[in-house]
C-alpha cells in the first residue's frame, strides 16, 4: 500500500504548470428547449451514445447535428 501513496503523489508532481487551458462545457440542463429539435430516425444511425432504430423519436442537442441522410424533423 505505501508504494501506491508514493507513486500517485509522483505522477501529480509531473504535471506541468500553466498549460491548462479553460474549457466551457455546456450540461444538457443549460441548454434551452429552443434550441433543441425533435427528430424521427428513418434509417438505422448513431446518436448521443445510442444506436437509433428507424421509428425511433429524440431531441437533437444542437440543431447542426441533423442529417437528413438518416433523420427526419417532427
Amino acid at each position: 500500500m505505501a508504494l501506491r501513496a508514493k507513486a500517485a503523489k509522483g505522477t501529480t508532481a509531473k504535471r506541468s504548470r500553466g498549460s491548462a487551458k479553460a474549457v466551457s462545457v455546456t450540461s444538457p440542463a443549460t441548454v434551452s428547449k429552443a434550441d433543441e429539435l425533435k427528430v424521427r430516425a428513418i434509417a438505422l444511425g448513431y446518436y448521443g451514445a445510442q444506436l437509433r432504430e428507424e421509428g425511433d423519436t429524440f431531441e437533437l442537442r444542437d440543431p447542426e447535428h441533423f442529417s437528413s441522410s438518416w433523420m427526419e424533423k417532427i
